[in-house]
């Protein structure tokens, strides 16, 4: 799906948060294929080297650097019916592929719906179709971290939402 006037960001399907294949209506992560949409942004962060005798130190825990990225939601359908449906999308980081409880930082997020829900110090204009681009970095606090998927808070008496995701580094400065 295409929206005027918005920037293009290249596509890898490797970097996919979620298919657009149903629509969302309760709280969970973003999907791809039926399972969690995860992406590897590279690294092996924590994981030590054991190197041969011959070097000068014996191990080492290489780490991978920042990566500035944004995330695309093409939001191709949202129910605001009802008049109180929100939706909070969080770009969720990890050194732990399986984000277990106690190991997840929420790197940027959104919020969409009607808006009289939505938090803030004003009542907001309702959420729309169309293309939402959120900057984040893997860079939380000083840690670096290697993985990420996105996560839904839907709220409200019908929510549903439909989104094709998906993460695009941006060049360096």
């Amino acid at each position: 799906m295409s929206f005027p006037n918005q920037r293009t960001y290249p596509f890898d399907a490797n970097m996919s948060l979620s298919d657009n294949a149903a629509a969302y209506t309760a709280s969970g992560y973003l999907q791809v294929g039926g399972a969690d949409g995860v992406v590897d942004l590279g690294g092996n962060q924590g994981v030590t080297i054991t190197l041969p005798s011959i070097d000068d130190v014996s191990s080492i825990t290489p780490q991978q650097p920042r990566i500035d990225a944004m995330a695309i939601f093409d939001v191709t359908a949202i129910d605001i019916s009802s008049g109180n449906e929100t939706y909070q999308i969080d770009i969720m980081v990890s050194n732990d592929p399986a984000f277990a409880a106690g190991n997840v930082v929420c790197a940027a997020g959104v919020q969409m719906g009607k808006g009289a829900s939505l938090r803030g110090a004003v009542a907001q204009k309702d959420s729309v179709i169309g293309r939402y681009e959120i900057p984040f970095t893997n860079n939380i606090a000083g840690a670096i971290y290697q993985y990420c998927k996105a996560y839904l808070t839907a709220g409200g008496t019908t929510p549903s939402v439909n989104v094709l995701s998906y993460i695009s580094v941006l060049p360096e400065p």
